[in-house]
């Protein structure tokens, strides 16, 4: 389908295989040259979420920060505190290089008709646009995530469009338990970050829309199904229990107008800032949100990757009914390639309504580039042509990709995280309060470990807020016998001051000392982090 770019080279695998091993510590490298990572998730719980479920703090702190399943974090602490933040930083960026070589696999399983060295180099240029679009290049070296389970999304595609006969046509213990083996891959991905649900939702039923007898059909989704669930079991099954026996919502704090945990509001907690208000918007979105990256999310950035194969496969109907007598040679297998547009397509049908949020879809942004050779692919226009019209639109989209910006510091420090916490006069009977938005979780793994942390209120606590959470924080703070000290920054002042006479509490703002770190530098006055002495002013008032 395309041309060799290396007519010369007589061993195109080699060469390919060789770039699987090149191209992820090229992403290593790439992690360094970006910058240490200090987003907003790594402050408020990527780091600190580890160490409470690391130092045994499930039952000492309260609310600090958001209870998301720890395992995928662990890792990342463990990392960041062993080794220094260059090292650490290249290793991940290695890590999220390996997403070029699942695409390489993936792709190659779908070029099965063209003839080598082309599938080779077909392959490999697919994969390299997939990895290097704005958003994925944004996140290299970074703690998100997304780049991380998205290996689990295209692994579990490369398990099922490997051997597409015997998925849709073939022997049945043997196709069902192929796709039960790749829905138990994504289940792993999807229990360590729960966003990932949207694939997991479009690769199963994507299997209804491809070919086979319509229960074969229904039996494949099933057993991919029984594979996710299998494999959420394993990585998350520990952290719902956990969460519903605490909360009574495995999940919490999230759809809570389901699960109804008297500990938090009867809601469904959930950001939808990004989410299409109207039918007009949400069907526009890929162009609108192309070339605005702040409808789907806090970040400057531009990728034309998903648009790309929105719109062409808006045109292929059209396509298809103009030339719908002409025949031509197959350069895609038609089963693999269809599984992909399906999985691909309702995925991102899904992710709209649910989250519309950018990093969600960082798998789909590199997958996007096979999505659009596939669908060209079967088109019924010349070889020819369908390899010009792949080619140049992968080329657009590569050369006006812009990598987006999550925030990173502008020099490396020796550690991913340092805090230097002044020393509090009697941590063994001292409580840390907490309040505002700024994230400052990744403070507490520095702070003396035995003084609880209580947060009085965030995103999802409020005094004003009739719930079991706040009796709950009323409790410990009724049951606390030492002193209090406040954590929070310079612009959360005024939240300070409304918030603790609600609890019978009062900050001495004239005593706090500053707590520096490398995520939050010095001259930096508006975020300036203080631990400022606290006492009671009364007993706390009772909420009506």
């Amino acid at each position: 389908m395309f041309a060799t770019p290396f007519p010369a080279l007589r061993t195109p695998a080699r060469a390919a295989w060789l770039l699987c091993l090149v191209i992820p510590l090229g992403f290593g490298a790439l992690a360094l040259i970006l910058g240490q990572d200090a987003n907003w998730d790594l402050r408020n719980y990527h780091w600190y979420n580890p160490y409470r479920f690391l130092t045994g703090r499930l039952a000492t702190d309260l609310g600090a920060s958001t209870p998301y399943n720890p395992l995928l974090d662990v890792p990342l602490y463990l990392g960041g505190t062993l080794l220094p933040a260059k090292v650490f930083s290249f290793l991940l960026g290695c890590i999220h290089g390996l997403n070029y070589v699942l695409l390489y696999l993936l792709a190659r399983a779908v070029l099965t008709p063209v003839v080598e060295p082309r599938r080779t180099w077909a392959a490999v240029a697919i994969a390299l646009c997939g990895v290097i679009g704005g958003g994925h290049i944004g996140l290299v070296g970074t703690s998100f995530h997304d780049n991380v389970v998205s290996l689990a999304i295209i692994g579990a595609m490369i398990l099922v469009v490997r051997a597409p006969e015997d998925v849709f046509a073939g022997k049945s213990w043997s196709g069902y338990a192929r796709v039960g083996a790749a829905g138990t891959l994504l289940g792993l991905g999807v229990g360590l970050k729960l966003p990932t649900i949207t694939f997991a939702v479009g690769l199963c039923f994507a299997f209804l829309l491809v070919a086979g007898t319509f229960w074969r059909r229904m039996f494949l989704a099933f057993w991919f199904g029984i594979g996710i669930i299998a494999g959420m079991a394993a990585s998350c099954g520990f952290w719902m229990l956990h969460l519903w026996q605490e909360y009574q919502n495995p999940i919490f704090p999230y759809f809570n107008n389901v699960f109804k945990s008297p500990l938090g509001l009867q809601s469904g907690n959930r950001d939808v800032a990004y989410v299409p208000k109207t039918f007009l918007a949400a069907i526009t979105f890929p162009l609108s949100f192309s070339f605005d990256s702040h409808k789907v999310g806090e970040a400057d950035f531009r990728d034309f990757r998903i648009l790309a194969a929105y719109l062409v496969l808006l045109a292929t109907p059209v396509i298809l009914w103009l030339r719908r007598a002409r025949e031509t040679a197959p350069v895609v297998g038609r089963l693999a390639a269809r599984y992909v547009i399906a999985a691909c397509a309702l995925s991102f049908a899904v992710w709209v309504p649910l989250f519309g949020i950018y990093r969600y879809i960082i798998p789909l942004e590199m997958l996007a580039p096979l999505t659009v050779v596939a669908v060209i692919g079967l088109w019924p226009v010349a070889v020819q042509t369908r390899a010009l019209a792949a080619g140049a639109i992968l080329l657009v989209v590569t050369v006006t990709a812009r990598p987006g910006d999550w925030i990173r510091l502008p020099a490396w420090t020796e550690k991913m995280v340092e805090v230097s916490a002044p020393p509090l006069p009697d941590p063994a009977h001292t409580m840390i309060l907490m309040v505002g938005l700024e994230p400052l979780s990744y403070v507490i793994p520095s702070l003396p470990p035995e003084m609880p942390v209580v947060r009085l209120q965030g995103y999802f606590t409020d005094p004003k807020d009739d719930t079991g959470m706040n009796r709950l924080i009323r409790e410990r703070l009724a049951a606390h016998q030492g002193s209090f000290y406040l954590l929070s920054a310079a612009w959360d002042h005024d939240v300070a001051v409304a918030v603790l006479p609600q609890f019978g509490l009062s900050a001495d703002f004239s005593a706090c000392e500053r707590v520096v770190t490398n995520l939050q530098p010095p001259p930096d006055e508006a975020m300036r982090i203080t631990l400022c002495p606290v006492t009671r002013t009364g007993p706390a008032p009772e909420h009506p």
